[in-house]
């Protein structure tokens, strides 16, 4: 039996289409149980046979050649099957989504704010709202902690939120590196993906997700109570503040603070007046990956169009 034939074909079947091809084909006068056999069903179901019922009818092999292009035709159907499966499913994920959403936050004014008291509710909600991200979580984390930090339980970031393209940024005030366990904890942290810069003084703690929700705490270590809060208006004030730390921002070593390695290469071909579809294919990336780094830049730089953009980076010093 030729090895090739079972990456497609069970062994039962295999042997049979080769008996098939051997043969020229079986009678099925003679063997009048084999239309039923599941070997022949599945020969015939996957276009590598036919009956044939010129003259005395036979189970008749289809041509190698042809067999193989049936094949490929099936398996292209089934990818296709399970991509719309796939598309389905997000879709209504989307939908499940939205309800999670007006479920959690109704619009109504006791809604737009929440207070939580139970440490590890506000653990678990930050972890959560983490891993909801789409695009974005930005954190700023102060020297103020409950117990020093411990470096091994430093996780690396899930997968799936990566190949989301999510960007991971967070502020240390100065003395936050003087913790114990906090530089380890830190170049752990940085190792995993996040993009980490350190700022003489912050007043508190502050996680935020995509400008949709954000905890702030309501104590030192934010495990004295926290809010949570989903107010469009002061998520977007919040985001504001922490894009204008990021930029005064200064890199782990000291030094002024330049754009990551990945979105360099794209404000670079931006300023060329290029196309976000022109810089993919230039750098091999997606359109919505250009588009992602694009935002992140105006953001960070607090651009409000390309031409503004390049202004801010030349001012920045993020290019010569």
């Amino acid at each position: 039996m030729r090895t090739g034939l079972t990456s497609v074909l069970s062994a039962s079947a295999a042997t049979l289409y080769e008996r098939l091809i051997v043969s020229g084909g079986l009678s099925l006068v003679e063997h009048p149980d084999l239309p039923a056999s599941s070997e022949a069903r599945e020969l015939i179901d996957k276009g590598f046979a036919r009956e044939r019922y010129v003259d005395l009818p036979r189970l008749v092999p289809v041509e190698p050649i042809r067999a193989v292009d049936n094949a490929i035709l099936t398996k292209q159907r089934q990818i296709l099957d399970q991509y719309q499966t796939l598309l389905h499913m997000r879709d209504e994920m989307q939908a499940l989504q939205q309800v999670y959403r007006s479920s959690v936050f109704s619009g109504e004014p006791g809604d737009l704010v929440r207070v939580i008291t139970d440490p590890q509710e506000i653990g678990a909600l930050s972890v959560e709202l983490c891993l909801s991200a789409q695009y974005d979580v930005v954190s700023l984390e102060t020297e103020h902690f409950t117990r020093p930090p411990d470096p091994r339980s430093a996780r690396s970031l899930p997968a799936e939120v990566l190949e989301r393209g999510v960007c991971f940024r967070n502020i240390y005030s100065r003395a936050a590196l003087e913790v114990p366990g906090a530089t380890e904890m830190l170049r752990k942290s940085q190792e995993s993906g996040w993009l980490c810069r350190v700022y003489p003084h912050l007043p508190m703690k502050l996680v935020l997700v995509d400008e949709r929700a954000a905890l702030l705490p309501l104590g030192p270590t934010g495990m004295e109570g926290a809010a949570l809060v989903r107010s469009p208006v002061i998520t977007a004030a919040l985001r504001t503040y922490f894009e204008l730390l990021w930029s005064r921002a200064v890199s782990i070593d000291g030094t002024p603070a330049k754009v990551p390695p990945e979105q360099d290469q794209v404000l670079r071909l931006v300023l060329t007046g290029m196309t976000d579809g022109a810089i993919a294919r230039s750098l091999g990336i997606s359109e919505r990956t250009v588009r992602r780094h694009v935002q992140a830049l105006l953001k960070a730089l607090g651009a409000t169009n390309r031409v503004t953009l390049a202004v801010a980076a030349v001012r920045e010093g993020w290019v010569d």
